[in-house]
């Protein structure tokens, strides 16, 4: 199930994380390589999304060529030299525009928009959003390995400053999550009380 969608309703948005992409640096290699015939190796993909065909034109613009169900895909690799890293920009099949990635569809490899795909965070809710903003920070702070980084019933009150970290700046961080932490727990309460009302049981008052 996508991250972000609503349990209880029907899927209408179809999402990134549900096809298989591939990034420009990924392709990257070939700027080098010499010009012939290459295999993407994944188990996810066809063999017409596999197969690919490096070529470069008469003006030194180097593209690979898939054949997928008898059509010929052509994807130019491009980089921008206005920076010192040469990023590299892969275009789209289809509207021809310098993407970071495309993805792999039954007739072809396409860009997001082309297609209408939606990321996962554009279906969440505000408390979902509010969630992975203090994951992150937290994550920042004391790292992927502390116990209980993810869980939303530890409050971070009382963890400790992390080792050589000046405690100004420790407790402007950890203040910063503490307040959302506050803005988060009335919004679960909401939730919760909304997903299991017929558990929630009314005082009577005799």
């Amino acid at each position: 199930m996508p991250k972000g969608q609503h349990y209880g309703r029907t899927q209408t948005r179809a999402y990134t994380t549900e096809y298989y992409r591939i990034h420009a640096n990924f392709l990257k290699p070939l700027l080098t390589k010499p010009l012939g015939s290459y295999c993407i190796n994944s188990e996810f993909l066809a063999d017409g999304h596999k197969k690919l065909y490096l070529e470069e034109s008469n003006m030194g613009i180097r593209y690979v060529t898939f054949s997928i169900n008898d059509n010929l895909h052509q994807i130019a690799l491009k980089l921008d030299n206005r920076s010192a890293s040469n990023k590299l920009y892969i275009t789209c099949p289809y509207c021809q525009k310098q993407r970071q990635h495309l993805y792999a569809i039954k007739t072809a490899y396409v860009c997001r928009k082309c297609i209408g795909l939606h990321y996962p965070s554009q279906s969440e809710r505000s408390n979902e959003r509010l969630i992975r903003r203090i994951r992150k920070l937290r994550i920042q702070l004391w790292g992927y390995d502390w116990p209980d980084v993810n869980n939303m019933f530890k409050n971070v009150r009382y963890w400790p400053k992390p080792k050589w970290m000046r405690w100004k700046t420790f407790e402007q961080k950890r203040n910063k999550i503490t307040e959302l932490e506050n803005r988060y727990w009335p919004m679960a309460v909401v939730q919760i009380k909304t997903t299991f009302n017929e558990y929630f049981m009314t005082d009577s008052k005799k």
